[in-house]
């Protein structure tokens, strides 16, 4: 399904205002295939945002890598009833936003539109029947195929492609998160239109989804698009849990010589699964580290007083199971050794103490401004299904800045140096460090 962007909606955007919401209702149910619901009642706008999760990313490929995200791209581009132009014609007409995303652990498909009497219906008619009825053409099939593969190959020639690929590789080994989610090029080149109909049909199913919709609905009318949305998909069955992933046993690294003036680094280790209790210390603690910009220590040690880099920064990324932690740079050929110690000095620093005012600078910043992390509807729609697809508590929104508010120095600290070992970091270069 391809994005299309409707006039109308981005110029009601552009006036409307929402309001900041200190608290997000949520109310859950299944259907009655078994699919999750998250709904909250946005009356403030005439408009409906609708995502539809499966457990259906990169990590369920198995050897067919790449399988996930070329079925994500080829969901909904034929029908049984209509041809691709003619979904497109259609979508364009209803002033509709129709899209597919597909990330390790899900692919995700999204309707954005009004609901307006003569607009509602058919949008939502149009949406179930792209997801829930979708028929892949040869033709269509082998064009997004030869598409995915130009991208990879370009990849190919692109350090910082190469810099998280060999990250993810290097730190997961053999776990279904360590290859590339759009798989590489001798995986693509393999893959049939029949593993395409094989992976919709055992992943695309009622018991493996998670459906969000946030709007101008009651609960009547919230109930009543999810049962119609799930009516034609197979019932099916939820797939087999992820295993956990082993952290590296030592210092591992990985240099891979590319000719460039640049080197991209990566240095990272396992982090924790979407749901850990530590995570709100460890977001908070990477907010001081790297994770806030101008404001972290990493900016300041490597680029405000050495001026080796433009932009260096820091992230979690939880998952289903453990995700990772990663810090990121560029920096020129010459200087690239010299910022990886700097990285690793700031971060022995950060893990024996931290500065009060900043400790106190980062905390203020990052709970005055979490109602704009939820100043949407679409903003919204997305944390719920986060909150539905990986089971958190129905009062996540509501807890998360209160929770970040509580914290100390000494419990950011504790969470650090339990889940962090710089003995145990995978380092990735791709260019020519001297």
């Amino acid at each position: 399904m391809k994005p299309v962007y409707s006039l109308f909606i981005a110029g009601l955007l552009s006036f409307a205002s929402l309001p900041l919401w200190a608290n997000v209702d949520i109310q859950t149910w299944q259907t009655s295939k078994g699919a999750k619901v998250m709904f909250v009642a946005a009356p403030e706008l005439p408009m409906l945002d609708i995502q539809v999760v499966f457990d259906a990313g990169s990590a369920r490929d198995g050897d067919k890598w790449g399988l996930a995200s070329l079925t994500t791209t080829l969901v909904g581009t034929r029908t049984a009833a209509m041809t691709e132009e003619q979904i497109n014609a259609r979508t364009n007409e209803l002033g509709a936003q129709i899209g597919g995303d597909v990330d390790r652990d899900k692919a995700t498909f999204s309707l954005r539109t009004i609901t307006r009497e003569g607009v509602l219906q058919p949008a939502l008619d149009l949406f179930k029947t792209s997801l829930t009825q979708s028929r892949f053409d040869p033709e269509i099939f082998e064009r997004e195929r030869q598409r995915t593969l130009v991208g990879l190959r370009q990849q190919q020639h692109s350090p910082e492609s190469l810099a998280q690929n060999a990250f993810w590789k290097n730190l997961y080994g053999d776990h279904p998160y360590a290859h590339p989610v759009s798989g590489t090029v001798a995986t693509v080149e393999q893959l049939k239109l029949k593993d395409v109909q094989a992976f919709y049909q055992r992943y695309f199913v009622a018991a493996n989804a998670t459906i969000a919709i946030v709007g101008q609905l009651d609960v009547k009318q919230a109930k009543q698009i999810a049962e119609n949305l799930t009516a034609t998909l197979p019932q099916g069955e939820k797939p087999q849990a992820l295993p956990q992933p082993q952290a590296v046993s030592s210092v591992k690294r990985e240099i891979v010589p590319f000719d460039s003036s640049q080197t991209y680094f990566r240095m990272g280790q396992i982090g924790v699964a979407r749901g850990d209790a530590d995570y709100y210390a460890l977001f908070l603690g990477n907010h001081l580290l790297g994770g806030s910009g101008f404001g972290s220590l990493l900016m300041e040690e490597v680029r405000e007083k050495r001026g080796l880099v433009y932009g260096v920064g820091s992230g979690f990324a939880p998952m289903r199971v453990a995700g990772p932690w990663v810090s990121y740079l560029s920096t020129k050929n010459a200087s690239a050794l010299e910022a990886e110690k700097v990285v690793r000095s700031t971060i022995e620093t950060f893990l024996k103490s931290i500065d009060d005012t900043h400790f106190e600078a980062i905390k203020e910043n990052l709970v005055g401004g979490f109602p704009l992390r939820i100043d949407s509807n679409a903003k919204i729609s997305g944390y719920i299904a986060m909150i539905g697809y990986y089971g958190l508590p129905l009062d996540y929104l509501e807890q998360f800045p209160k929770r970040i508010q509580a914290l100390s120095k000494q419990e950011v600290l504790q969470a650090w140096r339990k889940h962090f070992d710089l003995s145990k970091q995978v380092t990735v270069m791709v260019g020519q460090p001297a």
